[in-house]
């Protein structure tokens, strides 16, 4: 049954009421299109109702999807792995090579004598001081950061020499030689793509790492950004220094979770994404919608999180149960107090109660491009009823 505060008010009650409201709205600077006290004054009583998911025996179902989407966008590169995740970067490098230098590429007058690649770190995820290391290795097929993703990974062609060396890390910095003759290979594609291949490299953890390092994957200002540092020496003559930028990366994340019906997975990068509904037949159409709020119970046991990440789980109307296509232009962001994560979702539930189809709501981490994190929230089915996903609407009947 309903709970409800009713509330019976004359007009003169009500005008002050909604005199009281348009000034919240005002200060509030509120994106969502309000009908706070709409079509009050046309009646000299009306009824305010409360809906609590978790005293009204309300109908609600959840479960957990994975997702393969490219992270070619990300600001972080993962290499390493934990426990079941396994995290994979390609990079592709470029030389901008003035005229003079070409020129002495294409007549092979131009020796390597040393590359170095250097990677800033700002994540990790799994044992913080936990073994971690890694192997190089040239790519042989072609591949670009936008379209490629996990799916994309098994038909990956790449050699078996690892061309790294010297691989020495930090808590800031990692370091690693690169072998000299991909280089000077990556030097003649810059000079004329017709000498030689340029399809980047492989970063591949080893298989007893403990963790999952991020790298910093574009930095506007450069000084941080992922980069190879060349000597070099023109046969007979100077010794001078050649920089190679990133010109295309992307991670690639894979993995599974052990799904419990009485949580909700979600996670970024190997993403899950939750999907929750709730059965809001209660409501009867033309009620007004003042104020909504849903409440998520995080399990602080079985969740992960890495360093430096945005502690917040963001909800989307779905507006295609098949494709599980969502309105992106509107997030309601859930932020997290103690164990759970709360917030408004008036608008959602308004757009709901204009005969709009609800197909449920689709649960995503803050940053789902970026990082480890894996929230894993109570469900729609877990045994205390109470730490159950929990909605709470406040709305106007008109009698």
């Amino acid at each position: 049954m309903i709970f409800q505060e009713k509330i019976l008010l004359n007009k003169k009650t009500i005008s002050l009421i909604i005199l009281f409201l348009i000034g919240i709205v005002f200060i509030s600077c509120s994106d969502e299109p309000s009908d706070l006290g709409a079509n009050l004054l046309t009646t000299d009583m009306i009824d305010v109702l409360k809906l609590d998911s978790n005293r009204d025996s309300l109908y609600q179902i959840s479960s957990s999807v994975k997702r393969v989407i490219p992270l070619g966008t990300s600001s972080r590169l993962l290499l390493g792995k934990y426990q079941n995740q396994t995290a994979y970067t390609l990079i592709s490098f470029l030389f901008t090579l003035p005229d003079s230098i070409k020129q002495l590429v294409k007549k092979d007058s131009i020796e390597v004598v040393e590359a170095k690649a250097e990677m800033n770190l700002d994540y990790y995820f799994g044992q913080k001081d936990g073994f971690f290391d890694f192997s190089v290795y040239e790519i042989q097929s072609n591949w670009t950061s936008a379209g490629f993703t996990a799916d994309s990974f098994a038909s990956l062609n790449y050699s078996s020499i690892d061309l790294s060396s010297n691989r020495v890390g930090s808590d800031t910095l990692y370091t690693f030689n690169i072998n000299n003759n991909i280089i000077k290979n990556w030097l003649k594609n810059s000079a004329d793509t017709s000498l030689a291949q340029n399809r980047g490299v492989l970063l591949s953890p080893k298989p007893n790492s403990q963790k999952i390092i991020g790298f910093v994957a574009f930095d506007p200002n450069f000084a941080r950004d992922t980069k190879i540092k060349v000597i070099y020496r023109k046969l007979g003559a100077y010794t001078d220094t050649l920089t190679a930028l990133v010109l295309s990366d992307v991670s690639i994340v894979v993995g599974d979770n052990q799904i419990d019906s009485n949580y909700i997975t979600i996670q970024s990068s190997l993403v899950y994404n939750g999907i929750l509904k709730f059965d809001l037949s209660k409501i009867s159409r033309g009620s007004i919608v003042n104020y909504s709020q849903l409440t998520l119970t995080l399990d602080t046991l079985k969740s992960k999180f890495g360093s430096n990440y945005l502690d917040e789980i963001h909800a989307y109307i779905i507006t295609n149960s098949d494709s599980l296509k969502i309105n992106e232009s509107n997030v309601y962001p859930l932020k997290r107090k103690g164990n759970n994560y709360i917030g408004d979702i008036s608008g959602m539930v308004r757009y709901w109660m204009a005969n709009n189809p609800n197909f449920g709501i689709l649960l995503k981490p803050a940053r789902e491009l970026v990082g480890m994190e894996k929230f894993v929230i109570k469900s729609s089915s877990f045994p205390i009823y109470d730490e159950r996903p929990k909605i709470e609407i406040i709305y106007t009947k008109r009698k």
